[in-house]
């Protein structure tokens, strides 16, 4: 353990029912700096437009009209277009906790345990269907929380894998969550569809405080495990530098022991996660680490 560190951060946020002219104005924005993460082991190491779109339209087909309008916006360009549907997308380690905590009321708690390097803190409210939503985006097709006006809450953390396979990113299944889904069980079954390309613990928490934590990786089932707490591991993983590195079982202890010992309010539970003196390291497989795989925002 050791102190943190301040860091001066800015978050922005706008309100959209759909894709517009603000999303199209932050697409902009980033779309060099993101294009130099999707492109950043060639363009042949990338899915193509027609590879990318079929598979949307497989497990995601509800989707496709949302994609669509997208990548209009963002000008129909092929790399555009391939990034927008976050179909294998180059890997990403990022550290995060999270955990539900019930004393006066249910909530689901997150943090960011990363660079703000690779963070956008961008917030968006829309409509693109039957739901509202807010929600944190990432890729600008994706989320890495939010909630819906069913109630229905999502957040997500790198499951500590070292295997990607071929699958979706998983800030846009986590949109597609939110979009199709209204309570945790109809999460649940939505996930069990949607190959992913990386091993993540998918968090859910619905209106009627029923909660879930689903383990998912590539080429595996989707796994519920009714955990309270995850971090950054899962029950069969194993990868003991990254493990190491960020500190994912001493976090997941200090959150299981404060989530068991209920002495909190939900408002004060959020400020001591919040203020957990873990440091993760930055982390990069198969070198010394020197930076955390990640995009780099425009500016930064």
């Amino acid at each position: 353990m050791s102190t943190a560190n301040h860091t001066d951060f800015t978050f922005r946020a706008f309100a959209e029912d759909r894709p517009g002219p603000a999303w199209q104005h932050h697409f902009k924005q980033l779309w060099p700096a993101y294009k130099r993460w999707f492109l950043r082991y060639g363009e042949r190491d990338r899915p193509t437009y027609f590879e990318s779109a079929r598979a949307l339209k497989q497990y995601m087909p509800e989707f496709v009209p949302i994609f669509e309008a997208m990548v209009d916006l963002a000008g129909g360009g092929d790399h555009a277009a391939r990034f927008l549907s976050q179909y294998c997308p180059p890997p990403l380690f990022r550290g995060c906790s999270q955990a539900i905590y019930d004393v006066e009321e249910s909530v689901l708690v997150r943090s960011y345990d990363y660079s703000p390097f690779v963070f956008d803190g961008l917030l968006m409210r829309s409509r693109f269907g039957e739901r509202q939503v807010i929600a944190m985006l990432d890729c600008m097709s994706g989320v890495l929380d939010g909630i819906n006006s069913d109630g229905l809450a999502v957040s997500m953390s790198f499951g500590g894998r070292e295997e990607f396979g071929e699958g979706f990113g998983i800030s846009l299944l986590l949109r597609y969550l939110l979009e199709f889904a209204g309570n945790v069980n109809e999460a649940c079954e939505l996930v069990q569809r949607v190959p992913v390309q990386g091993a993540y613990n998918i968090m859910l928490l619905d209106r009627e405080a029923n909660f879930e934590t689903v383990e998912i990786a590539p080429g595996c089932e989707p796994t519920r495990v009714g955990h309270r707490v995850a971090t950054n591991h899962q029950a069969n993983s194993s990868w003991p530098l990254y493990e190491e590195k960020v500190f994912t079982h001493a976090r997941c202890q200090h959150l299981q022991n404060l989530t068991a010992a209920r002495e909190h309010s939900s408002y004060a539970f959020t400020r001591e996660l919040a203020s957990a003196r873990f440091t993760t390291q930055p982390f990069s497989p198969g070198a010394t680490p020197a930076s955390i795989s990640g995009h780099t925002t425009s500016g930064n």
